[in-house]
């Protein structure tokens, strides 16, 4: 992964936790940093064990914002969010690879229900930006926080509902006045029709219970997309060398569909699967390779695989087939992987 210099052009403190930074690339690198409105940049930040690489999702908007602007919540521990939250100062240069993320508006015309906990808020107000900005669609959120100081981006949103009447459909939950929320009040602002795209951030818990709640009401697993971020301070399966799974031997190759097309891809002893491709010239979408971004999200489709960690990936994404190409190795010989589904 390849790093270039940002500029921080401004920074605003959104609530007591969490702050928004304005960034710009150079001017010859600013075609690397188009991106489309839910994506996330992974950054390469200073510390005193050395560089560390945190990815933040994007809360502007191309449709809208003249700059990039990522928003970061403090994390107890965490050593990206903390500095990020006590370093940096306007004119500051970090550095930062390409935008990457699928979380991303599929279909103009298709309805949108957000489902938002805490910083899940980020990917998901700049998906609301662009619908609002460049469609017709009227956007639902549900979006819950632990009380009312808390609450990222609220002025925007009033804002939002101000320029856009009637199009922008904005709940609050708050956990210190209504308790934690349960599947019930889920399922009622989801309503009955399940003929729309729902996209879900937030904590692991509010979301893998908002995915079941989903499921239950007949959603398609298509339908609903999922941004999960781990962070290697938070992982507890982080990784011991000695533990790393070996693929199987004799395996020579494994196959591969991406973008249409399927492909032979020679398997290398000890490499995983994203690294294989990556030797082929072949380019799945990916990002940190460390799984903590879940990019390189695809499904297995045969074969069997073992993966070194897979703390990003819920109960229901494995049942579901989903494994990290940065992750895996083979098993068996008949491993078929589709990285469009």
């Amino acid at each position: 992964m390849k790093f270039y210099p940002l500029t921080i052009g401004g920074i605003v403190d959104e609530t007591p936790l969490a702050r928004s930074f304005r960034l710009s690339p150079e001017a010859e690198h600013a075609p690397l940093f188009g991106y489309r409105a839910g994506q996330f940049l992974t950054f390469r930040i200073p510390s005193a064990g050395g560089p560390v690489e945190r990815c933040y999702s994007l809360s502007s908007a191309p449709a809208c914002d003249d700059e990039m602007q990522v928003t970061v919540k403090r994390v107890r521990g965490g050593p990206g969010s903390n500095w990020f939250n006590d370093v940096p100062r306007p004119g500051d240069v970090i550095q930062a690879a390409p935008p990457s993320g699928r979380f991303v508006m599929r279909r103009p015309d298709r309805p949108m229900v957000l489902f938002a906990g805490g910083s899940g808020i980020t990917p998901v107000i700049s998906l609301i930006k662009q619908a609002l900005h460049e469609t017709a669609l009227s956007p639902r959120l549900f979006y819950a926080n632990t009380e009312y100081d808390q609450i990222i981006f609220r002025r925007e949103l009033d804002e939002l509902g101000a320029r856009f009447p009637g199009r922008l459909d904005c709940r609050h939950h708050l956990d210190a006045e209504a308790g934690l929320a349960d599947a019930g009040r889920i399922a009622r602002f989801a309503g009955e029709s399940t003929d729309c795209h729902f996209f879900v951030c937030g904590p692991a818990p509010f979301m893998d219970l908002t995915v079941d709640v989903l499921a239950e009401l007949g959603a398609d697993d298509r339908d609903v997309f999922i941004e999960r971020f781990t962070m290697p301070d938070d992982d507890a399966e982080a990784e011991d060398p000695a533990d790393r799974v070996a693929g199987a031997g004799g395996v020579a190759s494994f196959r591969a569909t991406i973008d249409g097309e399927d492909h032979e891809v020679p398997y290398s002893a000890g490499e995983t699967l994203l690294d294989c491709m990556l030797a082929q010239g072949l380019d799945p979408v990916h990002s940190c390779k460390d799984a903590h971004c879940g990019s390189c999200m695809v499904i297995r489709k045969s074969g069997e695989v073992a993966m070194h960690k897979s703390t990003i990936l819920s109960k229901r994404d494995k049942e579901r087939g989903y494994i990290l190409l940065c992750q895996a190795v083979p098993q068996s010989a008949d491993v078929w992987v589709d990285c469009d589904a």
